[in-house]
């Protein structure tokens, strides 16, 4: 797990990845996305959570009335002290560094770095999110719009979960979870580089512009 701590500079073959379409994600009989708004971070918590907690999951399974309290518990969480002892207003959503603080993995801990989809250090962040889930281990990202279009859009506006593939679907493209739909996309890293047009799997949005990568701890 050593090399989740530098930045990952090899590149994937140059082939173009096999995909897949869309797939919902279903605990029980219900769809899991959001609950309103400003739960995509949370939404992403809890999947993060749950998929490396086998309790956790059966008891989503088992009761997926929970998945909205849940929800409402993590977020709870993540605005706490979000800004010295200053919580985070929660209509604003969840900002990156409490994500990180509250995101929950086994064997990992998580840090925000912000990313530019241009730069040769955007695209090494986005192998480093591959290369985690190539390791089993999800990432969450952060999404949002243009500089060019104002710095309101280019803020942080929606949170997603890169998963790792399973077995019968692995392959050299991010398998996202997006909350708002309750889906996984298939995207190749190629496809969020240098984006001038919307994406669904980003919720919509065009960039990835944080990435909430796993670090090993002291004990793993």
């Amino acid at each position: 797990m050593a090399p989740l701590q530098r930045p990952i500079r090899t590149r994937v073959g140059t082939s173009t990845p096999p995909t897949y379409p869309p797939v919902p994600v279903v605990l029980g009989q219900t769809l899991v996305t959001q609950a309103d708004a400003t739960k995509c971070g949370a939404a992403v918590l809890l999947m993060l959570e749950a998929s490396g907690d086998p309790t956790l999951a059966r008891e989503l399974e088992n009761n997926p009335e929970l998945i909205t309290t849940y929800q409402q518990t993590i977020h709870d969480r993540v605005s706490r002290r979000a800004v010295g002892p200053v919580d985070w207003p929660q209509s604003f959503g969840s900002p990156p560094w409490t994500l990180a603080r509250e995101a929950r993995f086994p064997g990992v801990t998580y840090r925000a770095h912000a990313l530019d989809d241009r730069t040769e250090h955007g695209r090494d962040l986005l192998h480093a999110v591959l290369h985690a889930n190539q390791s089993g281990i999800p990432v969450p990202l952060y999404t949002g719009g243009n500089i060019g279009q104002g710095l309101a859009r280019a803020l942080p506006r929606h949170v997603v979960l890169a998963v790792p593939h399973t077995l019968e679907t692995r392959s050299s493209s991010l398998r996202i979870y997006e909350p708002s739909a309750g889906m996984l996309y298939d995207v190749s890293i190629d496809e969020l580089l240098k984006r001038t047009t919307k994406h669904r799997a980003l919720g919509n949005w065009t960039h990835v512009v944080w990435a909430i990568l796993p670090y090993p701890t002291k004990s793993a």
